[in-house]
């Protein structure tokens, strides 16, 4: 539990972790974290691409 002020329970954990996540995953696929927090608020999320 961080009580610094980022969460203070399990689900501001776990939307920290989910957004964490996303931008790792983002940036190991040659996106900005800023360029894919811009897509995902303006609603054309950056996804992975599909594997066969």
């Amino acid at each position: 539990m961080k009580v610094s002020g980022c969460w203070r329970g399990l689900p501001g954990a776990r939307r920290y972790l989910r957004i964490r996540s996303y931008l790792t995953t983002a940036r190991a696929h040659g996106h900005s974290a800023m360029r894919a927090i811009r897509d995902a608020l303006t609603g054309n999320p950056w996804l992975p691409p599909l594997t066969a």
